[in-house]
């Protein structure tokens, strides 16, 4: 009995060893099973990341109107709602790719054993048994390889898309994102780039040829009229007679059809190439991620960019004798929109933006900003002061053309832009509050910390100039200029918004309506009368010109618009006799000319019109400037952070020109 219990125990042990044994190896198995099939899976987050994912970027640009204007990247088109479709079109993509669509539960076994039995009884594969579904699957989440582990992975989302989404859902997901070949991406691109037009016009046997590329894009689409697309056309025309969807006679009679062709031919950016340039730099700059089917709604008028890129190539150009070879052009609202950019004479011999990257001399143009710093210090246009020989050191600031006129206003002396009263202002002012002002109204630019900034010895951008140009025009409230002013997807979801920010007022109103009254006197009489707009319309600006002729500038506004205007050579090799009072004051006018067709003759702020701010207003502003010069240690602004690693002071010029 004693052996008979310790068998029966023995063997028992070996039929729990056995049976464990049969377990870790099935779970060591399945584990293998499911780590070499599926631990790579894709994770579907959510129904919005279907729409998103794996998407190659694009930058679709349009402008302030809406029309499109410059692609790229993959041509992504917009939305197109299943409902707003032909049941024609729907029908054509159901019966080609997935009869069955709208009875299987994302994968349909019943057609998969169907095709197993008919390639096994062909001896090769004569048909497939992928849904919609799992083609959308493929195009989105798997890569395109044949292989049983992608193909299990393929039915899996599958069947987890059919269960997160409706059928119809499913059906405008799959029409939006799939492949059409010549790098078009959903139907509503196809439409536009083959037949030109929307797809709720496509005809039978448009949409027949159109749900016949994806099998197949990079060959069928290459020619639509060649015999491959054509008779795959023929096929999907009989699918739709075969799922009772169209009679045979309708589908003979497209069949029947000759493909009529109107390829949408690629939009050439031709000089808005700055602009695209620029715009794109913007949306990296926007520092959170951006949805990859962008629309970028950008701020400029085809029509003005048109006439500043006109403008440039018109006045500059070889064989005028001004040894002059680039030139750039921006122009802005009030409110900071970019209306106009010209990086240079070409953008396809250059991409170099002239207007954002070029660091060059301003000259006189800078002035304006020393008359603004003395009329803040309590002078007034009116103030009188003497043109005179001075000496600072060893430097002796001598006027363009020599001659001294003696005593006179500040505002004639900006008017004639007298070097030695720009200087004396200078001196009398502070460089360091020059500076600073310069930097509120809106220069980024690094400058020399000495009077010869007061004749334009520093380096700025034109962007920079005309954006502190556009501070005075804007009764002092600091301008900021972008270029981008929403970004919308393809979908028509607001992707990005630009923030409204609130004003910042940086120089008093009154102040800047004088400096108004000022450069308005700088174009009617003085050394910027090339700039003066026909019909009378009111403008105000300033010339500039840097030593040997190096540099020429004209930056000017009207109650509408503010444009800057810079011509030279790459290499800084002198111009022959180019001043800002000729070909940058040409330039600008003629641009400006254009720019206000159509637009009333607004004139520019005057101090009558001027709503006096209230004592509070006033107040605040007085308030943050103390806050600026207490930041800085007292009188000592040069300790503030903006203007601290400002370089020494360079050696003094001895001549400046208007």
């Amino acid at each position: 009995m004693d052996r008979r219990a310790k068998l029966q125990a023995y063997h028992m042990r070996l039929i729990i060893i056995l049976a464990l044994s049969v377990v870790t190896l099935t779970g060591l198995t399945s584990y293998a099973i499911w780590r070499h099939f599926f631990s790579d899976l894709p994770k579907i987050t959510s129904n919005e990341e279907i729409w998103t994912a794996n998407r190659k970027p694009s930058l679709e640009m349009v402008d302030a109107n809406g029309e499109t204007i410059a692609m790229r990247g993959p041509r992504y088109g917009r939305k197109v709602s299943v409902d707003a479709l032909p049941a024609h079109v729907l029908q054509a993509f159901l019966a080609v790719e997935d009869a069955r669509f709208f009875e299987h539960g994302g994968v349909d076994l019943w057609s998969i054993g169907r095709a197993v039995v008919e390639n096994l009884t062909a001896g090769h594969t004569v048909q497939g048994a992928s849904t919609i579904t799992q083609q959308l699957v493929k195009n989105v989440y798997l890569s395109p390889e044949q292989t049983f582990k992608r193909k299990l992975q393929e039915m899996v989302l599958a069947w987890q898309i059919d269960s997160r989404l409706s059928k119809k859902e499913i059906l405008e997901i799959y029409l939006n994102r799939i492949y059409f070949g010549q790098n078009a991406y959903g139907l509503d691109a196809a439409a536009w780039h083959f037949f030109s037009k929307h797809p709720t016009k496509l005809t039978l046997a448009e949409a027949a040829m159109l749900a016949g590329l994806p099998k197949a894009p990079g060959r069928l689409a290459i020619d639509l009229t060649a015999a491959p697309a054509v008779e795959r056309r023929a096929v999907v025309l009989n699918r739709m007679v075969e799922a009772g969807f169209i009679t045979q006679a309708q589908a003979s009679l497209a069949s029947g059809e000759p493909v009529v062709l109107t390829i949408a031919p690629d939009l050439a950016e031709g000089q808005l190439g700055y602009a695209i340039d620029m715009a794109q730099k913007e949306v990296d700059s926007i520092g959170r991620p951006i949805a990859p089917d962008r629309v970028l709604r950008l701020t400029v008028d085809q029509k003005m960019q048109a006439a500043a890129v006109a403008a440039v190539q018109e006045l500059i150009g070889a064989g005028r004798g001004s040894g002059v070879t680039q030139a750039a052009l921006v122009a802005m609202d009030r409110q900071g929109r970019i209306l106009a950019i010209v990086g240079g004479r070409d953008y396809g011999e250059s991409k170099y933006n002239r207007a954002t990257m070029a660091k060059r001399q301003p000259g006189s143009s800078f002035k304006p900003f020393v008359y603004a710093a003395a009329l803040e210090k309590g002078m007034s246009p009116d103030t009188i002061r003497v043109d005179r020989p001075i000496t600072i050191g060893t430097w002796r600031p001598r006027n363009f053309g020599g001659g001294y006129a003696g005593a006179m206003t500040l505002s004639t002396a900006l008017t004639r832009s007298v070097n030695t009263v720009a200087v004396q202002l200078a001196a009398e002012v502070g460089i360091d509050r020059l500076l600073l002002l310069a930097q509120r109204l809106g220069i980024d630019s690094e400058l020399p910390r000495n009077l010869s900034i007061a004749l334009g010895a520093g380096e700025v951008t034109l962007l920079d100039m005309t954006r502190a140009y556009a501070t005075l025009a804007n009764d002092g409230v600091r301008v900021d200029p972008y270029l981008i002013e929403r970004i919308d997807t393809t979908r028509g979801t607001v992707a990005y918004q630009r923030d409204k920010k609130a004003p910042v007022q940086v120089y008093e109103p009154l102040r800047a309506r004088q400096m108004t009254a000022m450069l308005a006197d700088v174009v009617a009489f003085g050394t910027g009368k090339r700039a003066k707009l026909p019909g009378g319309r009111e403008a105000a600006g300033k010339t500039g010109t840097s030593q040997n002729y190096r540099d020429a500038w004209f930056v000017g506004y009207t109650a509408d618009i503010i444009c800057g205007v810079w011509v030279g050579n790459d290499g800084s090799t002198p111009m022959r006799g180019v001043t800002g009072g000729t070909l940058p004051a040409l330039i600008w006018e003629d641009f400006m000319a254009a720019a206000h067709e159509g637009k009333p003759l607004s004139p520019l702020p005057t101090l009558e019109d001027l709503k006096r701010p209230s004592p509070g207003a006033l107040a605040a502003f007085y308030e943050s400037l103390a806050d600026m010069f207490a930041a800085a240690g007292g009188q000592d602004v040069a300790a503030l952070p903006a203007v601290r690693k400002l370089p020494s002071p360079q050696p003094l010029p001895t001549t400046a020109t208007p």
